[in-house]
């Protein structure tokens, strides 16, 4: 009422003036008013819709899409803010890592200050699973750092998903940011979190609470090409003074461009020992060769170093050398000693080898022992058979060539102890060997190449083996006839070698063959633990102690610092680990004391994040459309902020601006209207004839 009110007030009053012929002037009087009704009409409706709209626009209106519901209740915000490696690239808007961080306040900024906030990282850490107010939670967000954990989306989704529970929310906003890796998205188990969720709606809904509604915002670098060393082993299972060790380095080229001549260093206790340069092609991996000498024994910490940018975690990889003492073989036999073995393991200078008669053999010293051989024992009494059985299966070898004149009962209690197949009665009869388990354990990394015509041995006599129900074994040697030669048989830890001819001159030639004392050797040498050169951080949390003795009093300490912490080790039999879950670890070189002993161990960064490899926005969008519920979407929109976009999801899509807009062009055609003159338009004129 107001504008038309004032529209009705006449301010400017008519003044008469007289003419001695007024016909002319009555008819332009009658024109110049209908001019004058029309544009004060005109105006009178622009400047009402004009205050309407800008009242409108005050008000704040908002259409929603039919898929848009008013959410009724208290409401919890959980944001996952992805801080593993690969979000240290580099982005249009920067550090991928910043930009999660800033669209994390965005979203703070959409909802109001009451609002229940939580905050899921890679990190294990206590303060990102607690409630938080709006000024916690930016606070917590600026102290989010790059992290070498790296979670699974599903797992993820499965901390925000019950959160409610934690905050006692009706409603829940999930939000992921993330560079959305391969490596970390298995949708199958995506889609069950979400399917859970959704069966469980039902039962929420009868309580108040409503599905999580989860948003996925990606973030992609610029590029998506890297270097970096995949993993590295010895060629060589066990490390001793004056050996010559090869270690083999595995390098990934993840980028689309050929690497021609990158330097590969590899340094041992501080000091550069090798340098080799390797070419890589594109999108290919290549293996480089790197050497060094054993000078002394005890632990030898080094890393292998290549220079790559922008992601440098993974150009480093360390490892520890543990070098252990001589190997130790206790040889016992029957009535006379076994001269090939003898003169195999006493002329090593790498080796420890005692020899004594079953019958008086001392047992104190087994634990200590990689290797006992069993040769020409007539009969074995059954407390040395239990024995020799815990001795396996706590991890030590046991070769058994029984003589042809053996007890046989008394062996095949021995072979029950171990579940391994039992004798029958010798058979003097000629075969020859005509197969060769070239990928048995027993012969890793011997051979390179074995020919065809390569000779095998012959035997004259041996004994029959027949499984019982449940005996497992492999065969390394068989004979011609199909009868196993030499068998490996798994016990616990420890394996048991049987030779079903006597280790005799008179029934074989083993001994004469090349292959007796890689086959012979290797037997001792891979009873003791693999050499592990280094471990995961996140994946290896029970580390077995090798080099130094069981202790209650252990430290843990990283290379070349004075600092250090008590260790927590824990004890199953005859075995201790070391408990490093709970520990912040940075990947290098570490040592582990007891006061007198130390043994090295090394940890390296998960390469889960240095493969490279993510969905693009049109994936994600094919992978939402196939979940079973519509309680997940897809922000990808960059031109806008993020707190706009929520709002306009969460509320609808706001008029106001639209409304100010319609202000502005009714204001517009009011000025017109007021200033532009009618000369154009004349009404029809009476025709007085």
């Amino acid at each position: 009422m107001i504008p038309i009110i004032i529209h009705l007030v006449k301010l400017r009053r008519y003044r008469k003036v007289y003419f001695s012929n007024t016909e002319m002037l009555s008819e332009l009087q009658s024109e110049q008013r209908s001019r004058s009704r029309l544009r004060e009409w005109l105006v009178l409706a622009a400047r009402v819709l004009a205050i309407v709209f800008l009242v409108l626009a005050f008000a704040q209106p908002k259409v929603r899409r039919s898929d848009q519901s008013q959410q009724i209740g208290a409401t919890c915000v959980s944001v996952y803010i992805d801080n593993s490696f690969s979000m240290g690239r580099e982005g249009t808007n920067g550090i991928l890592l910043e930009q999660a961080k800033k669209k994390a306040r965005e979203i703070s900024a959409a909802y109001p200050s009451d609002t229940k906030y939580q905050i899921v990282t890679n990190d294990n850490a206590g303060r990102h699973r607690r409630v938080l107010t709006r000024e916690e939670f930016v606070a917590t967000i600026d102290k989010i750092q790059l992290s070498p954990q790296t979670s699974l989306l599903d797992e993820v989704m499965t901390k925000q998903r019950d959160f409610d529970a934690i905050a006692s929310c009706s409603n829940t906003h999930a939000y992921v940011v993330s560079d959305f890796q391969r490596s970390v998205c298995d949708w199958d188990k995506i889609s069950n979190v979400i399917s859970l969720d959704s069966t469980a709606r039902v039962t929420r809904e009868s309580t108040g609470h409503q599905s999580t509604r989860f948003s996925f915002i990606p973030l992609a670098a610029t590029g998506q090409g890297n270097i970096y060393i995949d993993s590295i082993w010895l060629d060589t299972p066990l490390a001793n003074v004056g050996s010559m060790i090869q270690l083999s380095v595995m390098v990934s080229n993840t980028g689309d461009k050929r690497i021609e001549s990158l330097p590969l260093k590899l340094y041992l206790n501080g000091e550069q020992k090798a340098l080799t340069n390797i070419e890589i092609e594109k999108q290919s991996q290549a293996i480089a060769k790197l050497s060094f000498t054993v000078h002394v024994m005890g632990t030898m910490n080094g890393y292998v170093e290549l220079s790559d940018y922008p992601v440098t975690f993974d150009d480093k990889m360390f490892f520890s050398v543990n070098v252990k003492p001589k190997l130790h073989v206790l040889a016992l036999h029957g009535t006379a000693p076994n001269t090939f073995i003898r003169r195999l393991f006493d002329a090593d200078s790498l080796s420890n080898y005692t020899e004594s008669s079953l019958a008086s053999a001392d047992f104190s010293i087994i634990d200590k022992t990689d290797l006992i051989t069993v040769t020409s024992a007539g009969i074995i009494q059954s407390g040395i058979a239990q024995t020799l059985a815990e001795f396996v299966s706590d991890g030590g070898s046991l070769l058994i060539a029984p003589p042809a004149d053996c007890d046989i009962a008394s062996y095949n209690t021995l072979f029950s102890a171990l579940n391994a197949p039992h004798l029958d009665t010798f058979v003097e009869t000629s075969s020859a060997c005509t197969w060769l388990n070239r990928e048995a354990p027993l012969y890793n990394q011997v051979f390179k190449h074995v020919d065809n015509d390569v000779e095998l041995p012959s035997v004259s006599g041996y004994f029959p083996l027949h499984a019982m129900a449940g005996t497992a074994f492999e065969e390394i040697l068989s004979m011609a006839n199909g009868a196993p030669y030499l068998i490996s048989v798994p016990v616990g830890e420890g394996v048991a070698y049987i030779f079903t001819a006597p280790i005799d001159p008179k029934y074989s030639d083993f001994m004469q063959q090349a292959l007796f004392v890689p086959t012979i050797y290797n037997m001792a040498l891979f009873s003791r633990p693999p050499l592990h050169l280094y471990y995961t951080i996140g994946a290896d949390n029970m580390i077995e102690l090798t080099a130094i003795g069981s202790s209650s009093s252990l430290t843990f300490s990283k290379y070349g610092d004075d600092g250090h912490t008590v260790a927590e080790t824990r004890h199953n039999g005859k075995h201790s680990y070391l408990v490093v879950d709970g520990i912040e670890l940075d990947a290098g070189n570490y040592l582990l004391s007891n006061g007198s002993e130390v043994q090295g161990i090394s940890f390296n960064y998960s390469r889960k994040e240095s493969l490279m490899q993510f969905f693009e926005p049109k994936e994600l969008a094919s992978a939402i459309k196939s979940m079973p519920t519509d309680n997940i979407e897809l922000f990808n929109n960059d031109s806008k902020p993020l707190d706009e976009l929520i709002k306009q999801r969460s509320g609808g899509t706001s008029l106001a601006k639209w409304c100010l807009l319609t202000v502005l062009f009714f204001l517009l055609c009011e000025t017109l209207l007021l200033r532009v003159p009618f000369r154009n338009w004349r009404p029809a004129m009476k025709d007085n004839n």
